[in-house]
């Protein structure tokens, strides 16, 4: 990025002063902070080499599994199927959480080791836990609705506060809009890039600043430089979770434009630094900003509330033009941004902390429901 783009040198200047990352251990086993973790690389991808090394995965993840009580998988994929399986066998009781990925039809598509991952997840666990109820009604094609129980996730509520607020650097009178998001196609980054232009042409005192990584990369910068954004936007790169917190609290909008989607972790980390959220109407975004976007503002993106992994690179212009508008109204009023955060604040503190999660989750290890 160029060092002389406009509110690059802010957004830089944010991250060199925020506290150093923690030291991290890890590698092959031993631990990262204070959870051991066994790691299995020949499986990562889920795909049929994934599927080749599971004989040699197998005696260290066996060994692994006897030392526990419970066995808790995430997304019913590749490590869900084993864990729940292995469980089974070991005797051990088992959950899988839902977040979407491998979940979903539009994730796993038309592969029959994806859809076996499902299959194999979804039956063999003792408890389904849903993070939506969109997750759920998935969940009820493969188990009976005792098994399971919907439990979104959650977000620490202390740690993403929004005090203090520290005055950003070198910035005067700028409009921060922030996307937190991986550079994924279902995020739907490319939807707020074809939007600034109109943005801008309001409100020439918007900066665009994305973090994260991601195979859309790319293509994001490539469409930037070919509308001629590049003095309006900054790409930050990964930003280590610790630091988030700052990043928001540095942005005046954040923007979840989103194709797919269960529980929204960033959408939850804005709503408790008391952000005002631009997002799509899905129906997971309306269960954490309200029906009537009374914490938020929803967009209808799409045609549907439902989510989809096949996200287009673009959509037609009223979107767009939608998705520029909400922005652009949030953009002129202070006073609605400032009050939609404050709601956000108090609604995901109240519902959405960990402490809250926890507390419905613990039963379950003790095989007290579902």
């Amino acid at each position: 990025m160029n060092p002389d783009v406009a509110g690059g040198d802010a957004a830089r200047n944010i991250q060199d002063n925020l506290p150093p990352s923690p030291p991290r251990r890890g590698g092959q086993g031993g631990e990262v902070d204070e959870f051991p973790v066994l790691r299995l690389t020949g499986l990562i991808g889920g795909n049929w080499r994934a599927v080749l090394g599971i004989p040699a995965a197998l005696p260290r993840l066996i060994a692994f599994i006897r030392q526990v009580d419970f066995v808790h998988c995430h997304y019913s994929f590749l490590m869900a199927a084993l864990g729940c399986t292995l469980a089974r066998l070991l005797g051990k009781p088992s959950a899988v959480t839902l977040h979407g990925l491998g979940t979903l039809d539009s994730s796993v598509g038309r592969s029959r080791l994806y859809r076996l991952y499902r299959y194999v997840s979804l039956k063999l666990a003792n408890t389904i836990i849903a993070t939506s109820q969109e997750m759920r009604t998935v969940a009820l094609r493969f188990a009976p609705a005792e098994r399971i129980v919907v439990i979104s996730n959650g977000v620490n509520a202390q740690t993403f506060s929004p005090e203090p607020v520290p005055a950003r650097p070198d910035v005067h009178d700028e409009l921060v809009i922030l996307s937190m998001r991986r550079l994924a196609p279902k995020n739907g980054v490319q939807y707020l890039v074809e939007a600034a232009p109109e943005v801008i042409e309001k409100m020439p005192q918007a900066r665009f600043w994305v973090a994260g990584e991601g195979k859309l990369e790319n293509h994001l910068r490539k469409r930037v430089r070919e509308l001629g954004l590049d003095a309006h936007f900054n790409f930050l790169g990964i930003v280590p979770h610790e630091r988030t917190a700052e990043m928001y609290r540095q942005a005046d909008i954040v923007v979840f434009p989103s194709s797919a989607e269960s529980t929204s972790l960033a959408c939850l980390e804005a709503m408790c630094v008391e952000k005002a959220i631009v997002a799509s109407a899905l129906s997971a975004y309306k269960d954490m900003l309200g029906e009537a976007g009374e914490r938020g503002a929803l967009v209808p993106l799409f045609e549907r509330d439902e989510s989809d992994y096949n996200a287009p690179l673009n959509l037609p212009p009223d979107r767009i033009h939608a998705l520029a508008e909400a922005i652009i109204a949030l953009g002129y009023d202070p006073e609605r941004r400032r009050a939609l955060g404050k709601a956000a604040r108090r609604y995901a503190a109240n519902h959405y902390d960990w402490k809250q999660i926890a507390a419905q989750t613990i039963p379950i290890y003790r095989g007290e429901a579902a």
